[in-house]
């Protein structure tokens, strides 16, 4: 059997950045639509998003719990920021450490 040469073997080391890279983007991801949820709450006029439904998104709203008032609403907001600022930051850093296996 002949190997394809276009396909290419990742070490475990390399297969567990990756898995980390994908891991903080969805978490990144899953972030931002529950922040897109909360700011519909807070202005209707913002589109709404289904995406409120998938369950990582759900169990991350039933966490900072939006509430049913303004302030509630701000309040998980705020917390989701954070959250989303973390998030990212772990991201970046899954990202360059994803850097040394290009090229």
């Amino acid at each position: 059997m002949d190997s394809d040469p276009q396909v290419k073997t990742v070490s475990p080391e390399e297969r567990k950045v990756q898995e980390r890279l994908l891991q903080t983007l969805e978490k990144v991801s899953t972030i931002t639509m529950a922040l897109n949820h909360v700011e519909h709450l807070l202005n209707p006029d913002n589109p709404y998003t289904p995406a409120m439904n998938t369950p990582s998104v759900r169990a991350l709203l039933n966490e900072v719990g939006p509430g049913r008032n303004a302030d509630e609403h701000r309040d998980a907001m705020l917390n989701l920021q954070v959250k989303l600022t973390a998030a990212d930051k772990e991201y970046k850093a899954a990202l360059k450490e994803a850097e040394k296996f290009s090229g």
